[in-house]
């Protein structure tokens, strides 16, 4: 008995095989999309550093500074995701990333630097709920000194 061939169910497969196979490549974005995504990443911190530091000069509002805040300790814990292997500046040259390759050959040491800036970040947002500026503005420099600095100074090229 010879069957015929149903080129719907055939098609309908194919189809089903094809979105299956390549969800998992469109669930990983490509390299350079991560580095776009981590370049926006820190430009949205430096704007939320910047929002604080309004308020410490008395540009900004508390409700700014405590935005602010919260957004710096939201995004610490995720930035090391931002950092997959093969996003460095010698495996992108020319692209705009600064990402030395000793994140991925010190990497526990990166991890612990990320780790500073989680814990520095989180008193922050506890300071700024204060609204003492003095308290600010050494929380503030806390951040920037043993949270930020710690993995730009080993970690980061720095740009033109």
């Amino acid at each position: 008995m010879r069957h015929k061939l149903n080129w719907g169910t055939v098609t309908a497969f194919a189809a089903i095989a094809l979105v299956s196979g390549g969800v998992g490549v469109l669930a990983q974005p490509d390299k350079e999309s991560i580095i776009t995504q981590r370049r926006e990443a820190m430009k949205a911190l430096g704007k939320s550093l910047g929002a604080i530091k309004g308020y410490v000069d008395g540009k900004n509002d508390l409700a700014q500074a405590q935005e602010g805040a919260g957004k710096i300790a939201q995004t610490a814990p995720k930035i090391a995701d931002l950092f997959p292997s093969g996003t460095s500046m010698t495996d992108f040259p020319g692209k705009k990333t600064g990402a030395k390759p000793a994140i991925w050959s010190e990497h526990d040491k990166f991890l612990a630097a990320q780790k500073q800036l989680v814990s520095e970040s989180q008193k922050l947002v506890e300071v700024v709920k204060s609204g003492d500026k003095a308290q600010i503005a050494e929380q503030f420099a806390n951040v920037g000194k043993n949270g930020c600095g710690n993995c730009h100074n080993t970690f980061r090229e720095k740009l033109d």
